[in-house]
């Protein structure tokens, strides 16, 4: 097979194309008329597009605004306000806590639970229990 290699500048703007004869030859083809009007143009226009006056942009019907789109919840505040329910008073799994904010309607990646999760033992609010590679979560001064 034929290799064959087509390099265009048109003042900088470089156009390289390479691979089989018949593939550069119908790429050249099909961009042929285009090349044609450009050198035609007068030097100061080439590459200068035309401004045109931009038009405000139309809202999507059904867009969402901040104020009907409610508070964004956090997962540190979420997981604080299930501390105080009680949610914690028996020991709970990463998965556990992870399916409860999903119930509630709320998505939280993995990572961020378990960096929160280790905020609130940081702070002693909530005590770690390990048994192999499990970790669960209680409120700290349960037993």
């Amino acid at each position: 097979m034929d290799e064959a290699r087509v390099v265009i500048n048109l003042k900088e703007g470089i156009v390289e194309l390479q691979g089989p004869a018949d593939f550069v030859k119908h790429c050249l083809d099909m961009y042929r008329p285009t090349i044609q009007r450009l050198q035609g143009l007068p030097q100061d226009t080439v590459g200068r597009p035309e401004k045109t006056e931009s038009l405000p942009r139309e809202r999507k019907a059904g867009a969402v605004t901040k104020e009907r789109r409610g508070k964004r919840a956090s997962v540190m505040g979420t997981i604080r306000s299930d501390l105080e329910a009680g949610f914690f008073d028996e020991p709970r799994s990463t998965e556990e806590i992870k399916r409860r904010l999903s119930d509630a309607g709320l998505t939280f990646t993995d990572s961020g639970v378990r960096a929160n999760l280790r905020r609130l033992t940081l702070d002693r609010l909530l005590n770690t229990l390990r048994k192999g590679r499990s970790v669960r979560f209680q409120r700290r001064g349960r037993p």
